[in-house]
């Protein structure tokens, strides 16, 4: 059976169920009101408790539900407002908390797709009231949205997503962050299944037809969209008692594979124990669940108080499977979630606009946690991804501040972003320095006290921190509540005194629209030196331009800045200090590389440094002996666009690529050996690939061929944390000889029951680079064999690649129709950001005509259209500029 479709059957059966209620509603209802409310609801009525009871069946498409809603009315209406979508309203009424009171039946009055209206007789009295409504809704099975289903093994089972506005989908609410109220939930399903949710059981009981209720003990106060459950026939693996309260721990995994939980339940208790340490109190809540989602489209995890979702490849790992890599993002992203716990759970935002107290500081939290208990692994490379990836969405001239406003439901789902996550972790990482761990960390403990249970606003943030020192404030707002970052030009004077020259301004690339000339305060260090030392001066930037005098008589022969990669600003060094830079080769550690290279590589992908400056940079360091700066060194020849190259220097950028990296990427190979760590497996990801390919090296690709026939044969012959790696690096290099790899490889996509797997051999099938091959990747896209979560992977994969995008984007215009009515709107809201690889005029000519007038209609979609296309326009203009000197550089290397 199809894992993610209806039978006919069953879809006949849910439609006519739906039918039957909305005509039931339908003639009940009134004509829609002219006062619908639009993304806020009315403050006259507030929740205070929720008691609800759901009827699920993980084999069926639908479910109904009883919810009662304890409400405080704050002054007499007659209409009172709610969330729902999708749901059909049975009966609705109202009883007055006061002696001798009677229901008073309600009337549905259709809202919008959001919301719906209950309308009285008279006005209900201000006090307490309670709302009661029988209702029914669908359990989705093609996206994970609401109350949705999955198949594994051939077994249904349900589970939840309900961040940020999807908890309507489940019970009539108030669906709003600041709107907390207790919630207690009672589940009735099959007697042989289980269901799970945020709280312990409270009681159990059995009832006729082969059901059970399990009622959940009462919440405390939360939002709607905290609220999680689960139910199916799952493996539930004990991992101990954590934290100063003995915190129970669970795993939870599909049935049969609870052995698969074993790095998870034996890791998790020391970063609860860690992040308590942090915040100075125990963890708030009487449970701690993981549970494993066979695939999600929410990203990796969602932090429910007590009941933390995971896409299962995040959570769970066979033994064959576990690798550096594994347990480097299992404790990353736990301990993200784990900070949700204060940071977003016992302490919400007041609203969506200020998401960035949840994710941007969760994200810096999941960091400094991880160091603790993880010393070893050093915390420098993730924040140093971060800054990088937070700079590359907030170079675009449409980059959104930390802190936007938020007036439509797009805005909420935009909200999402790299801006939110790595730009406030590396913010963040930034003002702990300034102020110092200790003062920054009381100000972060101010803030979860005064809060508890509460919503606060960044003002509360800022108002905590001032507590530690006035003048951060000023300037973390700077950072906070505009979009963009400082590129700061860093210049050497030595005609007086030896001094620094520098100038700030909004980073830009190439091509793109001036904009306000602003500028930011933010600390930065310097690193000068001559051979043999180097010494450090930091200051305070705060003016469009600034010199700081150096406390020297010498002349430095070199200077580095933002050594270390803290600061959240992006240097430029003259030509002259690039051109120096070999001078502190003997002082300079290997680390301190890092930092440099992304700044360079970032500064070159925009077209603000030409490359024929910064490629000599990236092979000065392809040796270096700290595997994280060769792969920084190596991502520079990788993001140089191909359109960039004329035909008669494509063998030579590809032979420029072999010099230089090509003697590592043979001793690395393909596959990982015993005891590497993560970041050598992570170099060889980024090495091997960029020499096999984009350096067509013939024994590389030669074995990479060698290899995924292997695997074909026998799936133990790769090791799974490199067959992504090894199937990708074989398809790209198999040419026109690829048939027999191909159709080995979608045997293998359409037989799998591993989700791992099948993902993996899905993205190999989309990076084939002969037509007809890839072709018949993309057709899978509208295959039924596949679910419709997996069917775009190829497509995905295709659009990001280089060499692939113009088919992908010829295919798509093809065939965007029929895609489109394959898959549900909230989720071709992804297409526009997968064709960013575009770089060409042709290939944006044709990505408008795709997605312009289509992403209106898709979640969020006319902002991930604009980011995309300004990313393409970026390249393009960055290839104009960049194509000669880079030519010319080639050509003086025959």
């Amino acid at each position: 059976m199809n894992q993610s479709s209806l039978t006919p059957f069953a879809w006949l059966r849910a439609l006519l169920f739906m039918a039957l209620v909305l005509a039931f509603v339908g003639a009940h209802a009134q004509p829609a009101a002219t006062d619908v409310p639009g993304l806020r609801l009315p403050r006259d009525v507030l929740p205070v408790a929720y008691t609800s009871t759901l009827t699920i069946d993980p084999d069926k498409a639908t479910f109904d539900g009883v919810i009662e809603i304890e409400v405080r009315v704050v002054k007499p209406t007659a209409r009172v407002w709610l969330n729902a979508r999708n749901l059909a309203i049975a009966v609705a009424s109202a009883t007055i908390v006061a002696p001798d009171a009677k229901p008073l039946v309600a009337t549905v009055i259709p809202g919008n797709d959001d919301v719906i209206g209950l309308q009285f007789d008279a006005p209900l009295p201000a006090g307490t009231v309670k709302l009661n409504l029988r209702y029914a809704g669908v359990v989705q099975d093609e996206n994970a949205l609401g109350i949705f289903r999955q198949q594994e093994r051939e077994r249904w089972s349900v589970f939840t997503q309900f961040e940020p506005l999807d908890a309507r989908r489940a019970f009539p609410c108030f669906d709003e962050p600041d709107m907390k109220a207790t919630w207690q939930l009672t589940l009735r399903i099959p007697e042989n299944l289980r269901a799970v949710s945020n709280m312990p059981v409270e009681a159990t009981s059995t009832l006729q037809g082969g059901l059970r209720d399990v009622t959940f003990k009462r919440t405390p106060l939360l939002p709607s969209y905290l609220i999680a459950f689960a139910v199916g026939d799952f493996d539930v693996v004990d991992a101990g008692k954590a934290g100063l309260d003995a915190t129970p721990i669970s795993i939870i995994t599909p049935k049969g594979r609870g052995a698969e939980a074993a790095y998870a339940a034996a890791n998790t208790g020391a970063i609860l124990a860690a992040t308590e340490k942090y915040f100075g109190m125990a963890y708030p809540f009487p449970k701690l669940d993981l549970i494993a989602i066979s695939k999600s489209t929410f990203g990796s995890a969602m932090e429910n108080p007590g009941l933390i979702t995971y896409t299962g490849r995040s959570l769970l790992v066979r033994p064959d499977e576990l690798s550096p890599g594994f347990e480097q993002r299992f404790i990353g992203t736990t301990a993200h979630e784990i900070a949700h716990m204060w940071f977003g759970n016992y302490v919400t935002m007041a609203w969506w606009d200020d998401l960035w107290l949840n994710e941007s500081f969760a994200s810096w939290m999941g960091s400094t946690v991880t160091q603790e208990v993880r010393p070893e692994w050093g915390g420098t490379g993730w924040r140093a991804y971060q800054r990088s990836r937070a700079m590359e969405a907030d170079r675009l001239p449409s980059a959104r501040r930390i802190r936007s406003p938020v007036a439509a439901g797009g805005d909420v789902q935009a909200s999402f972003d790299g801006i939110a996550y790595a730009k406030g972790e590396s913010i963040l990482t930034m003002f702990e320095a300034w102020l110092g761990p200790e003062k920054f960390r009381e100000g972060v403990r101010r803030y979860v006290s005064k809060h508890a249970w509460g919503n606060a606003t960044a003002e509360d943030f800022f108002a905590a921190l001032a507590s530690a020192d006035d003048a951060v404030v000023p300037a973390l707002r700077g950072f906070v509540e505009r979009a963009g970052f400082p590129v700061l030009d860093v210049a050497l004077n030595c005609t007086d005194k030896p001094a620094l020259v520098l100038a700030q301004r909004r980073f830009e690339s190439v091509g793109a629209p001036a904009g306000d000339a602003v500028h930011w305060a933010f600390p930065a260090c310097f690193e000068y030196g001559d051979a043999k030392q180097g010494r450090e001066v930091c200051v305070l930037v705060k003016d469009a331009r600034q010199v700081v005098p150096l406390p020297t008589t010498t002349c430095p022969q070199w200077v580095i800045a933002n050594r270390s990669g803290i600061g959240y600003f992006l240097p430029q060094l003259s030509p002259a200090l690039y051109a120096a830079l070999p001078q502190a080769r003997d002082v300079l550690a290997p680390a301190d590389y890092g930092a440099l290279l992304g700044d360079l590589g970032m500064l070159a992908s925009s077209g603000v440094v030409d490359y024929a400056v910064a490629l000599p940079v990236a092979a000065g360091q392809a040796g270096n002996t700290d595997p994280r700066v060769a792969r920084r060194a190596a991502d520079v020849p990788f993001r140089l666009p191909q359109s960039l190259l004329d035909a008669d220097n494509i063998a030579q950028y590809a032979a420029w690529v072999r010099r230089n990296f090509g003697e590592r990427a043979a001793a690395l190979g393909w596959l990982p050996t015993p005891g590497e760590s993560a970041d050598v497996l992570r170099l060889r990801e980024g090495l091997v690939p960029l020499v096999a390919v984009r350096g067509a090296d013939a024994a590389l690709a030669k074995d990479a061929q060698r290899l995924a026939t292997l695997w074909l044969a026998d799936r133990k012959a790769v090791p799974p944390s490199a067959r992504r790696m090894v199937l990708e690096g074989a398809a790209m290099t198999a040419g026109s000889a690829g048939a027999p790899l191909f159709d080995g490889l979608l045997e293998v996509a359409l037989a799998s029951k591993d989700a791992n797997e099948r993902d993996d051999v899905l993205a190999a099938l989309g990076s084939f680079r002969d037509p007809a091959l890839l072709d018949r990747a993309l057709a899978l896209t509208l295959d039924a064999r596949l679910a419709t979560r997996d069917s775009t992977a190829p497509l995905e994969q295709a659009l990001r690649g280089a060499a692939t995008s113009p088919a992908a984007l010829a295919w798509l215009a093809r065939n965007i129709d029929a895609l489109t009515a394959r898959h549900p709107p909230d989720y071709q809201g992804y297409w526009p950001a997968w064709a960013v690889a575009a770089c060409t005029g042709a290939e944006r000519a044709q990505f408008v005509a795709i997605f312009e007038s289509r992403a209106k209609g898709f979640d969020a979609g006319p902002l991930v259209y604009r980011k995309a296309l300004e990313k393409i326009d970026a390249c393009i203009a960055a290839v104009r500029v960049q194509r000669a000197p880079l030519n010319a550089f080639l050509g003086a290397l025959r």
